[in-house]
């Protein structure tokens, strides 16, 4: 975390963003899969992205709207009263079992828009994971509206810092969208599986961790 933060430092005099990518063998099999599905950089960078907040606000309203099978909202809303998780560090640089520290690369990202991270060290389009374009709007309007920006990126795992907690008034709302971005967020997230609990993590935290199964 000091070489990615001198490298923040770097990357503002020099033109580039840094970003931290867990090296492991499923990382090696999936960049494995998007050159066999013919993915280029430079056609994902030319995509016209859509708002990234309209987009969000569409998801939260297909998994939890009318159509949403059996969906109570009361209870997913919940009513989280306990002491919140205070996430100030990342994760995703460590193996689930052992907690040791996989090998990590820094890499120095030619951009300075840093919602393109995603674009350079791309993943999605499985399951509930967006798909790269989707990402990038996302990332985008969150690095506009909070200042969030993609600090660690793995197969499945991206890990963002914000500058400083958001606070309780807008946490719920951030909480939405969260969930909107990764449902597991709260459903395999959480002690209590309701929104309100991540809401309270979001007020607390300066780091936002995301996971798809």
């Amino acid at each position: 975390m000091e070489a990615y933060g001198q490298a923040m430092l770097q990357g503002k005099q020099e033109g580039f963003t840094p970003v931290l990518v867990p090296s492991d063998d499923v990382l090696d099999e999936y960049l494995g899969i998007l050159k066999d599905d013919e993915y280029t950089l430079e056609d994902i960078l030319k995509t016209e992205l859509e708002s990234g907040e309209e987009l969000l606000k569409k998801r939260f309203e297909e998994y939890t709207g009318d159509e949403a099978d059996e969906f109570d909202m009361e209870e997913f809303m919940g009513g989280f009263d306990g002491v919140p998780e205070v996430v100030d560090s990342y994760i995703a640089f460590r193996e689930y079992q052992s907690n040791r520290i996989v090998e990590t690369i820094l890499l120095k990202v030619p951009t300075t828009k840093p919602w393109e991270l995603v674009a350079y060290v791309p993943f999605g389009g499985w399951n509930e994971c967006p798909e790269v374009k989707e990402m990038m709007a996302v990332c985008k309007y969150w690095f506009e509206k909070y200042g969030a920006v993609p600090v660690i990126i793995s197969h499945d795992v991206m890990e963002m810092r914000i500058p400083t907690p958001i606070g309780e008034k807008d946490s719920l709302q951030v909480a939405k969208e969260h969930f909107a971005f990764t449902p597991d967020r709260v459903f395999q997230g959480t002690r209590t599986g309701t929104l309100s609990e991540v809401a309270a993590c979001i007020a607390a935290s300066k780091v936002w961790y995301f996971w798809w199964d």
